[in-house]
């Protein structure tokens, strides 16, 4: 069964795979594959960072050891960091 992730769903389920990987992700690559702006996780990003979750620069978002250690934590903070207008 296939199911359309919604707009508002989308920095969520982006980040709950994106998360996962060692290397993390690249900025650019949550802009090219939801068609949404950073600025719908940049929310997140700044909680996670504060929380000392995962490590970023211009480029590159990465969990950081405690950020695995404690990935669901991580991820919930990207659960509800954007409602976008029709979702």
């Amino acid at each position: 069964m296939d199911t359309e992730v919604s707009r508002g769903d989308l920095p969520f389920e982006f980040m709950l795979n994106a998360l996962r990987l060692r290397e993390g992700f690249k900025l650019q690559d949550f802009a090219d594959k939801t068609g949404l702006p950073l600025t719908a996780i940049e929310p997140g990003l700044e909680e996670a960072e504060r929380k000392g979750l995962i490590e970023r620069d211009f480029v590159r978002v990465k969990p950081t050891g405690r950020g695995f250690d404690f990935l669901n934590d991580l991820q919930e903070l990207f659960l509800a960091v954007v409602r976008l207008p029709g979702s």
